[in-house]
This record gives C-alpha cells, sequence and structure tokens, in this order.
C-alpha cells in the first residue's frame, strides 16, 4: 500500500504521533512518503522518510510572526499579544478560521500536485489539516484520521462556512455536514474516556503510542538529579519563550515556588533560551534547561506542570504521571479542564498564577495520593490499547 502522511507543518503537529505511525507503515513494508511545509522537510528526511515538499503552507507559526500574512489570510492573531499575562480562550470561529479557512487553500493545492504525481492508496491526516481533507475531496483519494487535538474549540456553524467556501474555490460541491472531515476512519491516541461523550466519534478506534522513544538517551545532567525527593517537571511548551508576552512573570514564578518546595525540579525554558542567559531566579534544587526529552523524563516524575498543549496531555496519560495545568491559548483549557474532570490534576489559569496559589496546586497534587492513582489507571487503559503497528494493519485492512 502507498500512503501519504500530513499534518499542519508546525512540529507538534506532526513529529510526535503523525510521523511515528509513517514509520510503523514503513516498518510493515508499505511505501510511505510525508508531505510537509519547507519547516520539517530536513527533520523528516534525517528520519529516512520520503518528503514530498509542499511550497507554499502557511503556517500559524509564520502568522504569528508575521501579521502582514496573517491579514492577507484574514486571520487575527491579535489575541496571542495577551498570552502569558491571561489565559486566552480561543473561540470556535477563530479555530474553524485558523484551520479551515483561506491558509488550507494553498496547502490544498500544494497537496493536489504532489498527491497526483505520487499515486498513494491511501491519505492519512490530522484533524486540524483541513487541506489534505480538501486535497482528498478533490482527488477521490481515501483517507483516514490520527486524532492529535480532540478538545480543538468548535463552532458548526462559523466551521462550515469556511469548509464550503475553500470547497467551492476547488469547484467541490457543498457539504451540510461540519464534521464530514471526521466521517472516515479515525484513530485515537489517548483512551476513550479522556473524550467527553459529546466529542467521541463513532467507530473511532483507539492506539497506543510508544511510551518511551526509541533511540533517545536521557540528558546525565537530568539523570544525576538528586533522588531524595519528589521530581517535578515543568514546561510551557517548546516555543514558550516566543510566545509569553514580554512582561510575563509566569515562567519565573515556577521556577521560584519549585525553589521553595521539597522537590528537585527540571524546568524547560523553551528551545531558544540559553539557561545561562536566564534572567529569573536560580533555586538550587531547580535543573534550568531549554529543552527536556519530555517524553522520557516523565515516567520518573511525581507531577508535571505544564501549559496542557495536547502532546504534553497525552504523554502525562500515557506515563500515569499527575498534573497541575497553566493554560495559554487554543485548546489548552478545554483539555485542562477534562483532566481537572477526570480528577488528574488542578488548573490555574495564568492570570491566576502567584506564589501562593501555585504553591498550594502543587502541594495539593503532591501531597493527595488519588491524583497519582487515578493517572496510574488511566495508564492502565494506555496499556490496553494496541499500538501503532496495529493501527497500520487497521489500515492496510480497511484501505489495503
Amino acid at each position: 500500500m502507498r500512503v501519504v502522511f500530513t499534518a499542519q507543518s508546525e512540529y507538534s503537529h506532526l513529529m510526535p504521533v503523525v510521523v511515528p505511525v509513517a514509520q510503523a507503515a514503513r516498518r510493515a513494508g508499505h511505501e510511505v512518503a510525508v508531505a510537509v511545509g519547507p519547516n520539517l522537510v530536513a527533520q523528516v528526511h534525517d528520519l529516512g522518510l520520503q518528503v514530498l515538499p509542499l511550497p507554499n503552507v502557511v503556517r500559524l507559526g509564520e502568522m504569528r510572526d508575521n501579521p502582514e500574512i496573517a491579514r492577507r489570510y484574514g486571520i487575527d492573531m491579535s489575541m496571542l499579544t495577551g498570552v502569558g499575562l491571561r489565559t486566552v480562550g480561543t473561540p470556535g470561529a477563530v479555530a474553524a478560521r485558523n484551520f479551515a479557512g483561506p491558509a488550507a487553500l494553498p496547502y490544498a493545492q500544494d497537496l493536489i500536485e504532489a498527491l497526483t504525481q505520487w499515486k498513494p492508496d491511501l491519505l492519512v491526516h490530522e484533524p486540524t489539516a483541513f487541506g489534505a481533507y480538501y486535497a482528498a475531496e478533490a482527488l477521490g483519494l481515501s483517507r483516514a484520521v490520527l486524532d492529535i487535538s480532540p478538545l480543538t474549540p468548535r463552532d458548526p456553524e462559523a466551521l462550515l462556512a469556511e469548509i464550503n467556501t475553500q470547497r467551492q474555490a476547488l469547484d467541490l460541491a457543498p457539504t451540510g455536514d461540519p464534521d464530514d472531515l471526521m466521517r472516515t476512519t479515525v484513530a485515537g491516541v489517548v483512551p476513550e474516556q479522556f473524550y467527553p461523550v459529546r466529542r467521541r466519534v463513532p467507530g473511532a478506534r483507539y492506539y497506543r503510542p510508544e511510551l518511551l522513544p526509541t533511540g533517545q538517551r536521557l540528558d546525565p545532567a537530568v539523570a544525576g538529579l538528586p533522588g531524595d525527593r519528589p521530581l517535578v517537571l515543568a514546561s510551557l511548551g517548546s516555543v514558550a519563550a516566543k510566545l509569553l508576552a514580554g512582561d510575563s512573570p509566569v515562567l519565573n514564578t515556577i521556577v521560584e515556588v519549585l525553589g521553595e518546595l521539597p522537590v528537585t525540579a527540571v524546568v524547560a525554558l523553551g528551545k531558544d533560551v540559553d539557561p545561562r542567559d536566564w534572567p529569573g531566579s536560580r533555586p538550587d534544587n531547580v535543573h534550568l534547561t531549554s529543552f527536556v526529552q519530555q517524553q522520557l523524563l516523565l515516567p520518573a516524575c511525581e507531577l508535571f506542570l505544564t501549559h496542557g498543549g495536547f502532546s504534553g496531555v497525552r504523554e502525562s496519560l500515557n506515563a500515569g504521571v499527575p498534573t497541575v495545568v497553566v493554560p495559554l491559548f487554543a485548546e489548552q483549557p478545554a483539555n485542562a479542564d477534562r483532566l481537572v474532570e477526570l480528577g488528574l490534576g488542578t488548573r490555574l489559569n495564568v492570570e491566576d498564577v502567584d506564589h501562593a496559589s501555585l504553591t498550594a496546586a502543587c502541594r495539593t497534587v503532591l501531597a493527595d495520593p488519588g491524583y497519582r492513582s487515578r493517572a496510574k489507571a488511566v495508564q492502565r487503559q494506555f496499556l490496553a490499547l494496541p499500538d501503532f503497528d496495529q493501527l497500520v494493519a487497521d489500515l492496510a485492512t480497511r484501505f489495503g
């Protein structure tokens, strides 16, 4: 079977789930290619996967950094100016515009050209990759969805309007179903329990990503940290430094609070922040780093202090680690609420974070064994799920 995998051309959309499934498909003997924008071509190529470059893909990261590009596609990025000073909820209509709107059209057009030449039997994509959905519809191509964002904000009316505008641009008949993208084979990558009932997709199947990534070794500086106290990992995402407003105190507050607790902590400052240049606090019991092998380290932790991005949430559930969530924007508030509903952690909005509130939240989760017990119960549900090799076998049975 010839299979093309694709996603929004952002690291968090492609690398944690879509690429490992592509690698599993290649191991099973299928012909595999990954279609991505220019920013990720080298990383995918270095993994030994065939790359289909999509030269005109417009990334949300580009629009965040260049307002002129955002204006060209009618996308308002101004809400991000407050990230780090308050938790910024993303309305469903904004999510619809960002993912299904005009910026998805060049993605679809590039993909149509690439797929026409490569001639796959199946296109596998994630649910914010509307350009892939449009391309498959235009070519009459079978497709499947890897659900890496189950709680993306939704506004069905706004979403349907965006979908049909882009369908019209590609000479496709309109649809009356705002969930048309999900009307195919859907593979979840967390246990079904994580999904609120209203978000569960009929017929979806659920699979287990690898708990420990292959080919990685933990940073010796982290491996050698003292073992006499609970280990806490704190990360607000790899691009936290870019997203946080310049006068946001939240990251330094995290460092200071963890420095005052009876824990050993690892704080990832963001990939563009050299710890030697960090102007904030440097407690003796807090190891500062620009990047941490999060998936590798989490199983050794007692607590994960996170912004609530889905990749980190999924990895914490898979590792059986409870959370304190400080959501920044996008679907992160919904992910945080779901963790609280399931008794797997606590939530603090950015504007509510101070020394007292963050200290109380961390102490509560560390002291109450119920959080860890419930997290371990979810981990057991993960262990009962089939792995990505079985996902590939199921796709071959369905589409081969």
